[in-house]
């Protein structure tokens, strides 16, 4: 059938054009600008094309092509499309391929994906109404290809082009947009790629009796479908049916067969989910299977011929019960394979339905048979019988052989509830050299700490002590400490049993240099004269580096380059603070102030303008909502109400006496609220209370080691130790200013290191802003 094309920007009534139609073009100078690689139309490049990345090669389907004129929807929807459905593929129009026009890198990404869903927005973008858009669905209707296009309105007062008017859009503010999302795609991987959203192309709702007729009209009284010639219509009108037009009946049908669809799907889901936890389990039991096989071999390899031959009667009788758990579960996945399979044929029949008001009768079969399926599996028993955590096996070893040769032998089996087991976070860490560390291990029952037992140990058969303390509620910790650097591992036994996750791997580093950073001006665009100033932690792990200028680089943990950020402000950001909410304060050189500002950099509130003098280091109080920022020429430091910028109040005065500062450059928190503050040309730490008053000296002036000179950076890890970074050397410290380690070696080359930052706890880690040199260092410690 000659397929009908209509005009994107036509007004009025639609009618069949022969070949292509076009929409309303931009003028020739907007168009001489589309020689494009980002996501903007102007003759500039983007730069911002290394995060983004280049469009697969179109062996590699997506799932969904989202575009739309308005950015933040295409992001919003990617977003929400992925969380409600883990492992979807989807691409928008801001991943692009290099070095071709715009026009082709929004249609190139129609041909690579499943489906695309094309967002019409409210109000004119670039050239004409929604052009983006509509050159993207323009060229899907020269091409013939609109069976993949779901349109969206956006709000509601966007508008839908009349061409697309066969097609059923969707509205984008309604909270079911994912879920018919989905179904669209999902028929279409059934097979039904012809459908759209909510209805399916002309030639499936014509008319069978009078060929290129339209079907318009349905009798749900006769439960019958007819054109505008079809005169059984009319006997319907006159005998009162209840006739409705054909697309609110395809509409109502669809809507009831979605529905179903929808119980199937969550059920199959349901049914999913406890197949795998019976799998795991099944897996969790012949782990523990393998294990007691390897401990009666052991000890059986040691005796007499006798003793080998309780330990096959042993190994026999264990077989017995593995057996036996086997047919339970066997019988257990039967059960749901049954299950699933009537799920999965009242699915597949449901598929062939699309459309068809007139299988009303067999729809309501599927549904009561869905329903039977759903009310056997919300039952109580059924939950209780497959969630229900199965018992492990376990061999007890005899301790009195002559005793019980003629009766036990080598040992008994028994089965003990597998009630213990490691927190997930810890089956596999990593620590450095000689770092104390803890493992959590949880239980279903109250207990204490004499059940369990854990020995470290590597290769080597070196062995480090343990120490398992009981927290209550069913918790435990066990505390550790290696310092031999390599891999170890930590056994944790109940009774005689390894426990689940028992061994925990251990991977110890070694301490001192990671690695470096290099030259900091190599990535930056402005201000390349200034150097690196200050390191934090960004919430995705990776490092964020400020160097005095509007550019925020950002590296990962392993030192690579991951992206160069424009503050959009012209600023020179010196020192940097992360706060819990994602915003960020940072001083701003340029302005003489301290500047918050949201995740995407743009300033929200400025503090301290005509007031701050050279501010530098900065931190907040997320508790009590104050900020606190160091002024080098003021020698204090300011406090700010946080949330409205209003000056509360400054702590200290010019001088070398205790309580009095000398250019400070840096303050931190202890978990107490109390300000640690590195004072820089008095070359110490000083300690101030939650109430500005002054408490003692932590750190004292001098060259040697426990001793800091010229202090440029100070923070506290998670186990509550200062790190100082003062003249050219970094330094650990305990809470109270005792002095514990020089984490840097005299050749790792620091040179006034400055701003500094823990960027792992496990290992311990620390980052450094290397100043003089103008590279970035991370040390294990």
């Amino acid at each position: 059938m000659e397929a009908k094309k209509r005009n994107l920007g036509q007004k009025g009534p639609t009618k069949k054009l022969k070949k292509t139609a076009s929409i309303e073009q931009p003028n020739k100078d907007i168009q001489g600008e589309l020689l494009l690689t980002g996501s903007t139309l102007t003759g500039e490049t983007d730069t911002s094309k290394t995060e983004a990345g280049p469009i697969q090669s179109e062996d590699e389907a997506y799932d969904f092509y989202v575009m739309s004129d308005n950015a933040e929807w295409e992001k919003t929807t990617i977003t929400e499309l992925e969380k409600r459905r883990q492992g979807i593929r989807c691409i928008s129009r801001n991943e692009w391929i290099p070095g071709k026009y715009k026009l082709d890198n929004l249609i190139e990404p129609v041909n690579i994906c499943k489906k695309v869903v094309v967002g019409f927005a409210p109000s004119p973008a670039i050239g004409s109404t929604n052009y983006l858009a509509q050159s993207v669905v323009q060229r899907m209707l020269d091409e013939n290809s609109t069976g993949k296009l779901i349109p969206v309105r956006i709000s509601e007062d966007s508008i839908i082009p009349e061409a697309l008017n066969v097609l059923h859009s969707a509205n984008g503010w309604e909270d079911n947009l994912c879920e018919k999302l989905f179904f669209a795609l999902d028929a279409m991987a059934a097979g039904k790629s012809s459908y759209t959203l909510e209805g399916s192309k002309d030639e499936q709702i014509s008319c069978p009796s009078h060929g290129k007729n339209l079907l318009e009209f349905y009798c749900s009284t006769c439960k019958k479908s007819a054109c505008e010639d079809c005169k059984h219509v009319i006997r319907c009108y006159q005998n009162n049916h209840n006739v409705i037009p054909m697309k609110t009946a395809v509409h109502e049908f669809n809507q009831n067969a979605t529905e179903v669809m929808n119980i199937a799907q969550g059920i199959q889901i349901k049914l999913k989910g406890t197949l795998d936890v019976i799998n795991n389990d099944r897996s969790d039991f012949e782990h523990h299977l393998k294990l007691c096989k390897q401990a009666i071999e052991v000890k059986e390899k040691a005796l007499i011929n006798k003793i080998k031959e309780k330990g096959k009667k042993l190994i026999s009788d264990f077989e017995e019960i593995y057996k036996e758990k086997k047919n339970v579960v066997d019988s257990q996945v039967k059960n749901i394979d049954t299950k699933l399979t009537k799920v999965n044929n009242v699915m597949a029949s449901i598929s062939t339905m699309m459309n068809k008001p007139q299988e009303t009768e067999t729809l309501e079969y599927h549904k009561t048979t869905i329903n039977t399926v759903r009310d056997e599996i919300l039952g109580t028993d059924f939950d209780k019988s497959f969630h229900k955590k199965n018992i492990t096996p376990t061999f007890i070893p005899s301790t009195h052989l002559d005793e019980v040769m003629n009766t036990e032998c080598i040992g008994k089996i028994t089965t003990v509830d597998g009630i213990y087991k490691v927190d997930q976070d810890d089956e596999a860490i990593t620590v450095t050299k000689g770092q104390t560390f803890v493992v959590t291990v949880s239980s279903l029952s109250e207990s204490d700490a004499s059940k369990l037992s854990a020995t470290l140990s590597n290769p080597s058969h070196e062995e480090s002590a343990t120490e398992v303390e009981y927290q209550g509620n069913g918790e435990y910790k066990i505390t550790g400490k290696c310092n031999v650097e390599g891999d170890w591992q930590m056994k944790i036994i109940a009774g005689e049993a390894h426990i689940k996750g028992s061994p925990v791997n251990i991977k110890v580093e070694a301490l001192g240099l990671v690695h470096t950073i290099g030259n900091i001006s190599d990535y930056k665009e402005h201000m390349k004269e200034n150097k690196v100033t200050d390191v934090v932690l960004d919430t995705d792990g990776c490092i964020l580096v400020s160097s005095a200028s509007k550019d925020i680089l950002k590296f990962n943990q392993s030192g690579s380059f991951v992206a160069k950020i424009q503050v959009p402000q012209n600023v020179q950001v010196d020192s940097m603070h992360l706060m819990c909410d994602g915003h960020m304060v940072y001083s701003d050189f340029l302005g003489k102030c301290v500047v918050m500002c949201d995740d995407k950099f743009k300033e929200i509130i400025s503090f301290g303008k005509g007031k701050l003098k050279y501010p530098w280091g900065l931190t907040v109080n997320k508790k009590t909502g104050v900020l606190y920022v160091t002024d080098s020429e003021a020698h204090c430091v300011f406090k700010f109400n946080v949330d409205d910028g209003r000056l509360l109040g400054k702590i200290g005065s010019e001088g070398s006496e205790v309580g009095q500062m000398n250019k400070p450059n840096v303050v931190t928190l202890t978990k107490e609220g109390h300000m640690i503050i590195a004072d820089f040309a008095n070359s110490r730490i000083q300690m101030f209370d939650a109430n500005d008053k002054f408490m003692r000296i932590l750190v004292g002036c001098g060259k040697e080691d426990g001793k800091i000179w010229a202090p440029c950076g100070v923070t506290m890890d998670m186990d509550e130790n200062i790190i100082v970074s003062s003249n050219h050397k970094l330094q650990l410290f305990d809470k109270n200013g005792v002095f514990i380690k020089r984490i840097d070696h005299k050749d790792d080359g620091l040179d006034i290191p400055a701003g500094i930052s823990v960027i792992s706890n496990r290992p311990r880690r620390v980052a450094v802003a290397n100043h003089n040199a103008n590279n970035v260092k991370s040390f294990n410690y």
